[in-house]
C-alpha cells in the first residue's frame, strides 16, 4: 500500500465497487493532501482533524490510513434519505425501510452501501453522486487506521503545513480550529519500549569486538491487544469504532483541543532529543523521511531534520497562542513529563553557569548526557502511565504558559542546531566544513554495563553510561528543512553553500539525494547495497529535490528558483532523451553522474505520481497565488483577499490578446482568472495588483481598485458558487 496508483511496484487494495476507495500511507497521504483545502476550499479542517486524530498519545501516529467508514445513528435523518433516495409512494415503502435499515445498521463506505443496496433490489430515483452527497451530509464520518508496519518518525511533521494552508484559506476560522475543535487520539495495538527493553549488546560486523545497538524498539503489545478485545461486537466478530481511539479510565473516548495535540507534539518530540539535543531520536525502531537509512534506528540515529521541524511547530504554537490569547487543557500525564522536562533543563542550565560543560567534544558531556536520561526516564514513564488510558483529568496551561514555554524549548534548540552545524558531517571527500547543514547523526555507547537481562533473542540488555556521537554523509534533506527556519538572505546564503556541495550534480544541473556513501558503515541502511548514483544512495530523489527547489520559492529567491527550473532541475525543461519517459511523468530518481553506466545517467526510473506532483503543487500556488491568498486586516478583522504572484515575463502569452500580455488559470476549479500584464518586460515578483473585475455568474461585475479585494467580496469568492471570473491589472 502507497500513495499513489502509478507506482506499479507497490501492492494495491482497492475495492471493486461504486466509489472505491483504497488503504494508503499516513506520510504519503498526508503530503499529498496539502493543497487540498486551497484548490478545493469545502474541504474546510477536514484534512486537519483527520490526521491530528490519529496522533497517538506517545507522539506517534498508524502506519496505514483507511478510508472513511460512515455512520448514520439519527434514524429520522436515515428516514429522509431514504425518502429523498426512492421516492415517497406507497409502491416505494419497502425499499424506504430496507435502505432506512441499511443506513442506521451500522458503520459503512460508500462501496458498501450500493453492494447492499444491489443486494437488495434498492433502485435509486436519484443519481448515485447526489445520494452519496445527502448521506454523507448527514451521516457522521470516523476516521480509520492500522498500525501495520511500524512508527516512522518524521510523519507528524507534515501537519503543521495542513494548518498553514487552511490557515491561508481560512485565516478567519483559526481560533475556532485551534480552540474548539475536540479530536481523540489513534489507539495503537503496539508499543514502544523502554532503553532497558531495547538497548542489546551485540557482536560487531566485523566479528571482532561488541557494540551496543537498539533492535525491537516497538513491538505488538499483548496487554493492549487485550484491552482492545472488549471492543469485539459478539453480532459481527469485529471491533466496534470506539476501538480505534484512546478512553479515559471512565471508559469515554478522551479527546483534547487541537491546540492542545499540537502543544503534546512539541512536548513528547521536545522530550524525544538524542544525548547532545542535535537531532530527534529514531527510538521508535523507523527512520524519517528517507527510509533507506532503516538500520540507523539500530545505531542510536537520530535526525536534525526533524528537530528542525519541531522548532517550525513551536514557532506556530507560540505565534497561534500569543495572537488568540486563549490557553488549553492537557492531559495531566503530559502535565507531569513538561514538569520533569522543566526540572531536568533548570539543572542543565546550572551547570552551564558554572561552566562544567562545553559543546567541543564528541563525546556527550556528563551534564547533557544526565539531562537526556532524566528526560528519556520522564518520557518512558509518561508512556507507561497512558499505554491503556488517561486518567481523564486535566491541567489548564493560559496562553502565556505556552509562549513562555515554548519560548524557553526554541533557544534550546537553536542552540542545538547551532552545534550540529558545527559537528558537520563526514564521508569521502568531505571535511566537515562545506557549512551545509547535517541531517543525521548517530551514537556509539563506549561505557554500558549489563542489566542481567536478555531479550527474546538471546541478546544481552544494557544501560548505557556513556556515549560519543558520529556524523554522517550530506543528504540534501537536511539544508532543504533547515531553510524554513531561516530568513531570505540566510536561505540564499545556504543555498550557495548547497550548491557548491557534493550534493550538486553540475553535469545534470540538479541535486542528489545524499552526497557519497562510499566506506559508511553496511548497517546504516539497504542504500549501502546500491550502486552510487540508484536509488537512495547519491542518486536524483525528484520528491527532495522538488522540496528543496519549493524552499527557494518560499524565501523569495526567485531568480535563483527559475533559473534551476530552466537549466533542467524540474520536469518541463528535462531533455526528454535523456529523461528517458515523458515529461509529464515524475520519477522516483533520476541516475546521477555517480552511476557507472553513462548511458544511464540523467535517466529517470520507477513511474510515481505523488512526491514531486505535491511539492510541484506548493510551488504552483506560490508562484500564481501568492504566500497568503486570504488574510484578516490587522486593525478591523475584516477579510481581505489579494493575488500577488511570481510569474516570469516569460510566462506570459502576447498573441492571445491583441495588445494585452495575459496569463490565465481557474481558482478553486471554478473562477476564471485573467492577470493582464502591463509593466513592460519586468518580471511579476510579488508585485502589488493595480485593480480586479469581478465577474459574478449573475452577470454583475464589480469594480475594485487597490491591491486587494475587501470584504465582503472576498468571502464571495471563497464561497465560489457566485464568481465566475477574476480580471486582475499589473499596471
Amino acid at each position: 500500500v502507497h500513495g499513489d496508483l502509478e507506482r506499479d511496484y507497490n501492492s494495491f487494495n482497492i475495492a471493486p465497487t461504486f466509489f472505491s476507495e483504497g488503504p494508503g500511507n499516513y506520510r504519503d497521504i498526508i503530503q499529498n493532501r496539502r493543497n487540498d483545502v486551497v484548490f478545493n476550499p469545502r474541504i474546510g479542517s477536514f484534512n486537519v482533524e483527520t490526521f491530528l486524530s490519529l496522533i497517538q498519545a506517545d507522539g506517534y501516529n498508524p502506519f496505514t490510513v483507511e478510508a472513511v467508514a460512515f455512520t448514520m445513528t439519527d434514524i429520522e435523518a436515515c428516514k429522509r434519505v431514504a425518502t429523498q433516495a426512492v421516492g415517497e409512494a406507497d409502491g416505494h415503502r419497502a425499499q424506504r425501510e430496507a435502505l432506512t435499515g441499511i443506513l442506521n445498521g451500522g458503520p459503512f463506505r460508500p462501496g458498501q452501501l450500493f453492494q447492499l443496496m444491489e443486494d437488495q433490489n434498492i433502485e435509486l430515483i436519484i443519481s448515485r453522486q447526489d445520494f452519496v452527497d445527502s448521506v454523507a451530509a448527514e451521516a457522521d464520518s470516523n476516521a480509520l487506521a492500522d498500525f501495520d508496519k511500524g512508527f516512522w518518525s518524521d510523519d507528524w511533521t507534515y501537519i503543521l503545513d495542513l494548518i498553514n494552508n487552511f490557515v491561508e484559506i481560512f485565516p478567519d476560522w483559526e481560533q475556532r480550529m485551534l480552540f474548539e475543535t475536540r479530536l481523540p487520539y489513534f489507539y495503537s495495538p503496539a508499543s514502544v519500549q523502554p532503553r532497558s527493553l531495547k538497548y542489546v549488546l551485540s557482536t560487531t560486523y566485523d566479528g571482532r569486538g561488541k557494540h551496543v545497538r537498539q533492535l525491537n524498539s516497538t513491538i505488538p503489545d499483548l496487554s493492549k491487544k487485550e484491552y482492545l478485545d472488549r471492543f469485539i461486537k459478539q453480532s459481527t466478530n469485529w471491533y466496534t469504532l470506539e476501538a480505534n481511539w484512546q478512553h479515559d479510565t471512565s471508559g469515554k473516548v478522551f479527546q483534547s483541543s487541537v491546540m492542545s495535540k499540537l502543544f503534546l507534539l512539541c512536548t513528547v518530540k521536545f522530550a524525544t532529543r538524542d544525548p547532545f539535543g542535535i537531532g530527534i531520536e529514531y527510538e521508535a525502531g523507523r527512520p524519517g523521511w528517507d527510509d533507506a537509512n532503516n538500520g540507523l534506528p539500530s545505531m542510536l540515529g537520530s535526525g536534525l531534520a526533524e528537530l528542525i521541524e519541531l522548532a517550525r511547530l513551536m514557532r506556530y504554537v507560540q505565534s497561534a497562542a500569543s495572537k488568540h490569547k486563549v490557553g488549553v487543557q492537557i492531559p495531566s500525564e503530559l502535565s507531569e513529563l513538561l514538569g520533569s522536562i522543566s526540572e531536568a533543563l533548570g539543572v542543565l542550565s546550572g551547570a552551564r553557569d558554572n561552566k562544567t560543560y562545553s559543546e567541543v567534544e564528541s563525546e556527550v558531556p556528563q551534564p547533557l548526557f544526565q539531562y537526556w536520561d532524566t528526560v528519556a526516564t520522564a518520557r518512558e514513564d509518561y508512556r507507561s502511565k497512558t499505554k491503556m488510558t488517561f486518567l481523564g483529568s486535566t491541567t489548564k496551561l493560559t496562553w502565556r504558559n505556552l509562549v513562555d514555554v515554548t519560548e524557553l524549548w526554541l533557544n534550546e534548540i537553536e542552540r542545538s542546531v547551532k552545534f550540529a552545524e558545527s559537528l558537520g558531517s563526514s564521508g569521502d571527500g568531505d571535511n566537515g566544513k562545506s557549512g551545509v547543514t547535517p541531517t543525521y547523526f548517530s551514537y556509539r555507547v563506549v561505557d554500558w554495563e549489563k542489566t542481567g537481562q536478555v531479550n527474546g533473542d538471546g541478546y544481552a540488555l544494557v544501560h548505557a553510561k556513556k556515549m560519543e556521537v558520529e556524523t554522517l554523509p550530506l543528504f540534501l534533506e537536511g539544508p532543504t528543512r533547515r531553510m524554513k527556519l531561516l530568513e531570505n538572505k540566510e536561505a540564499s546564503a545556504l543555498y550557495e553553500k548547497v550548491r557548491a556541495s557534493a550534493l550538486r550534480d553540475e553535469t545534470l544541473g540538479m541535486y542528489t539525494v545524499s552526497a557519497s556513501l562510499k566506506d559508511e558503515p553496511v548497517g546504516t541502511g539497504r542504500e549501502m547495497a546500491f550502486a552510487p548514483g540508484w536509488l537512495e544512495n547519491q542518486s536524483v530523489w525528484l520528491h527532495m529535490s522538488y522540496k528543496f527547489y519549493l524552499e527557494l520559492l518560499r524565501h523569495d529567491l526567485f531568480d535563483i528558483f527559475f533559473d534551476e527550473m530552466k537549466g533542467g532541475g524540474i520536469l518541463p525543461f528535462m531533455d526528454p532523451g535523456v529523461y528517458g519517459r515523458s515529461l509529464m511523468e515524475c520519477s522516483s530518481f533520476i541516475a546521477s553522474s555517480a552511476f557507472e553506466d553513462p548511458s544511464m545517467r540523467g535517466r529517470g526510473f520507477l513511474a510515481r505520481l505523488s512526491g514531486s506532483t505535491a511539492e510541484f503543487l506548493s510551488m504552483w500556488v506560490l508562484m500564481f497565488l501568492g504566500p497568503r491568498t486570504f488574510y484578516l486586516e490587522e486593525e478591523s478583522g475584516d477579510l481581505q483577499m489579494e493575488l500577488r504572484p511570481a510569474l516570469p515575463r516569460w510566462l506570459f502569452d502576447d498573441t492571445s490578446t491583441p495588445g494585452d500580455v495575459m496569463l490565465s488559470f481557474k481558482l478553486f476549479g471554478a473562477i476564471d482568472v485573467r492577470y493582464f500584464h502591463r509593466r513592460g518586460e519586468e518580471n511579476l515578483y510579488r508585485a502589488p495588483a493595480t485593480r480586479y473585475v469581478v465577474g459574478f455568474r449573475d452577470g454583475q461585475v464589480m469594480h475594485v481598485d487597490g491591491a486587494f479585494i475587501p470584504a465582503p467580496l472576498a468571502d464571495k469568492i471563497r464561497r465560489i458558487v457566485f464568481v465566475s471570473s477574476i480580471d486582475v491589472y499589473f499596471e
